[in-house]
């Protein structure tokens, strides 16, 4: 099973595909659809909750293990980014991955996602190999 991740993005459709794409290295545990659910739901993740809220029926719910990063999709702005990142301030640090949209990508679809998730997984390796995996950090992918 790959390092375990949570994936926040607005449709459970691009989700899929996105959390296909990032296997086998990455395990999607939860997916968040909106700021506001991740706002109970990522905290609940990070202080160890076996059973956080959900809404969506994504991810393999294995809360075993810790996250080692949150990954937020192209529909999640700055606005959203910090009333998540502020409601799981200091339970774990860990890195929060956003799309850099000054980069070219496929239009939405199969191709969009695997576009992103190799950008994701390109970023991922690089802050593993840098010790940054544990700072909380917003980090452009």
């Amino acid at each position: 099973m790959g390092a375990p991740v949570i994936l926040c993005g607005k449709t459970e459709q691009i989700g899929q595909g996105v959390i296909a794409t990032l296997k086998p290295e990455y395990d999607v545990i939860h997916f968040v659809m909106s700021p506001a659910s991740g706002a109970v739901q990522i905290p609940a993740i990070l202080r160890g909750d076996q059973q956080p809220p959900s809404d969506s029926r994504l991810g393999s719910k294995d809360y075993s293990k810790p996250p080692v990063a949150v990954i937020l999709g192209a529909a999640f702005d700055d606005g959203d980014t910090a009333v998540m990142m502020e409601a799981a301030a200091g339970i774990k640090p860990i890195p929060w991955l956003r799309p850099d949209l000054t980069k070219a990508t496929p239009p939405v679809g199969p191709e969009y996602g695997k576009a992103l998730v190799a950008r994701i997984k390109v970023l991922l390796a690089q802050l593993e190999k840098e010790g940054k995996m544990n700072e909380e950090t917003v980090q452009w992918y």
